[in-house]
């Protein structure tokens, strides 16, 4: 039987809930068990720290120099590094606080930690990423097609492709002209438009669409009659990335 590839999941600021999805596998959690083995993750009982691994899947972003040193560590010691949820791969939740007022941020009690700067950082601020697993939390069907493309030397690469296609794949009604405000034409797909499916808004946990018409669809929001403050808290909300800070200015 070929070799099977060694991989390791680690969590960094987060609430581990896209380690824990791991387990929405079931059945096909164990049948990737023939060809990855887990040989470090702390959920899987599975303790092998400093041995070389094929795959690193880590969660949770970068707040505090701990992080930062435990990411650079598990950089060192895989060949393909995979940045597992939203925390990982754009901030997240724990990102909130960068867009705060800067009134507000120098309010925060930071005495627990050692912060790396007095913001949260996406893991790719500091070493290489090769895959993404996208969405609060990922999504399982994506977390196993990783496995096997990596198995089989296929790096994952995202796709230019916004949610909205897939509502039209499942003709759901656009909620934009329902009067709901929806970052679903500028969110990257992959999660089978598990919101919109529901008539609720899209947030962009998966992240920003590099070629998304953003100005567009602020405008549209400003048609809605959406107040400025909210049009940023929604484009911040899972993005709090530079270029989302030019709403503010609009």
């Amino acid at each position: 039987m070929p070799k099977k590839l060694k991989a390791g999941f680690y969590s960094l600021a987060c609430c581990e809930g896209c380690e824990i999805v791991m387990f929405d596998l079931e059945e096909n959690f164990l049948k990737a068990l023939d060809f990855v083995e887990i040989v470090d993750a702390r959920l899987f009982n599975g303790k092998h720290p400093g041995e070389k691994l094929d795959i690193a899947i880590v969660e949770g972003c970068v707040e505090s120099e701990v992080d930062k040193k435990h990411l650079l560590e598990i950089r060192e010691r895989c060949k393909y590094l995979v940045a597992f949820g939203a925390c990982a791969t754009i901030i997240g939740i724990p990102g909130i606080r960068n867009a705060l007022p800067k009134e507000i941020q120098k309010k925060l009690k930071r005495k627990a930690i050692i912060p790396v700067k007095d913001k949260a950082f996406p893991i790719s601020a500091f070493v290489k990423v090769d895959a993404l697993l996208q969405g609060c939390p990922a999504f399982t069907h994506e977390i196993l097609d990783v496995f096997v493309k990596l198995y089989h030397g296929i790096v994952p690469k995202l796709e230019e492709v916004p949610v909205c296609s897939e509502c039209r794949e499942r003709e759901n009604p656009c909620l934009l002209f329902e009067g709901i405000p929806c970052l679903g034409p500028v969110t990257y797909a992959g999660c089978k438009a598990l919101c919109p499916s529901e008539r609720a808004q899209c947030i962009g946990c998966r992240g920003f669409t590099e070629d998304g018409n953003f100005e567009a669809l602020r405008k549209k929001f400003q048609e809605m009659g959406i107040p400025k403050k909210e049009i940023y808290n929604l484009f911040t909300y899972f993005n709090p990335d530079p270029f989302t800070k030019k709403m503010e200015e609009k």
